[in-house]
């Protein structure tokens, strides 16, 4: 079982879902690091790509999130965060480059599946839901 151990904190992820305006279907990747200063704060940058609506985006997010325990004896973890989005749009065999800030909400169980919400302003699909699975080095 993970507890505030840095070790057990960091990891890689693996995302997929859809995206709304435009429809979309995405998949994507991440990493987490441990906490930072110790407390509640996490760096999490990432890419997903999605595809549909006759668009095709690369979307890369920076964002810090701040977790937050279901409570002692949950094994849930409730997190959010902002950030920069910057995003590369395909369509009609041109590219259009974008930028701005995004938000995340989502919740995750200690085992790594998490489901999320994404809100971007900086171009790519507006409001992406997803589900995933993080992967995290395992405690001796």
């Amino acid at each position: 079982m993970c507890h505030a151990a840095a070790a057990c904190a960091q990891g890689v992820g693996f995302t997929g879902g859809v995206g709304l305006d435009p429809s979309q279907v995405y998949a994507g990747t991440f990493i987490e690091s441990p906490p930072l200063g110790g407390g509640h704060i996490h760096f999490r940058p990432g890419i997903d790509g999605a595809r549909g609506s006759g668009v095709s985006d690369a979307i890369v997010d920076v964002f810090f999130i701040y977790k937050i325990p279901a409570g002692a004896l949950s094994r849930w973890t409730f997190y959010q965060g902002t950030g920069a989005v910057i995003a590369i749009e395909r369509a009609n065999e041109e590219l259009h480059p974008h930028g701005g800030f995004g938000g995340l909400f989502g919740v995750a169980n200690a085992n790594g599946f998490f489901f999320e919400f994404k809100v971007s302003g900086g171009g790519g699909p507006n409001l992406r839901l997803g589900v995933g699975y993080t992967v995290r080095k395992k405690q001796p």
